[in-house]
This record gives structure tokens, sequence and C-alpha cells, in this order.
């Protein structure tokens, strides 16, 4: 499910959206009855993860898969970034084990957005495998 999984997840803000977007997905014939029974399970176990939780809230400024370009004109893409004041959390989800290119990967994101005058307050990936866990970078 990785691909697809991302692909939902980049649509989803708030816990509001989930149903909406799965019942989408599943309506155009991308996701059939289990799947969809199954990725509403995992995406309301991942947005009411205590560790997660206020990343999908309502008072937070939320931007999904938004393109940044860096210094060097390197294109980056976060799966997600979380304002809140004046600060920024880092989120990208992966599958699969813990790898030391994904933290390499979440250490460029900050590089770049701190080049912004943006100060990162978390590197969080997110790793949707058999559960939900979180890797504090």
């Amino acid at each position: 499910y990785g691909n697809l999984f991302h692909e939902i997840l980049s649509k989803i803000y708030t816990e509001k959206d989930v149903q909406k977007v799965i019942h989408l997905y599943h309506q155009q014939g991308f996701i059939n009855d289990e799947q969809k029974h199954y990725m509403l399970l995992r995406i309301e176990e991942l947005i009411k993860h205590p560790e997660l939780y206020k990343y999908y809230a309502e008072d937070v400024i939320i931007y999904n898969e938004r393109e940044i370009v860096d210094i060097d004109n390197q294109l980056v893409i976060p799966d997600r970034l979380v304002f809140s004041e004046s600060k920024v959390t880092i989120i990208d989800y992966k599958t699969g084990v813990v790898s030391q290119d994904h933290k390499q990967q979440l250490l460029k994101y900050e590089l770049v957005l701190q080049s912004m005058n943006l100060k990162v307050d978390a590197k969080l990936l997110v790793y949707i495998n058999d559960n939900i866990d979180v890797v504090r970078v």
C-alpha cells in the first residue's frame, strides 16, 4: 500500500478530511472495500497517535507536499510541514525500516527551511508498517 497510502495522506490535512478522502478513492475505484476499511483504521491510528495528533489539529497551518527550491536551485518536497506559532515541524512518511538516508533527507529539509529564516521545532519520520512508529531526528 506504500505509494497509495502516501498519496492519500498527502490529501489529508485534519481529522475531518479522512472519511471524505478515503471515500473518494473508494468511489473512484482506486481502493476496494477491504482496502478502504484497512486505510481508515491505519490513518485514524496515525492521526490519533500520542506523538502526532497535534499536527493534524484545526489550529495549525499545514502544507502537504509543498515544493521548495533551495539556494542551489534543488527542489525538495517534504511530505508535511506544520506551522504552529513561529516554528515549523517537518513530517515525512515512510514504510520499511529506519534508514540513515531518511534521517539525512529530513536534515536537508531543515537546512532549506532554516535558509528561509524558519525555525524548525521538530523533524519526525513516521513509519507506517504493522505499527505506527515515530522517529525524532
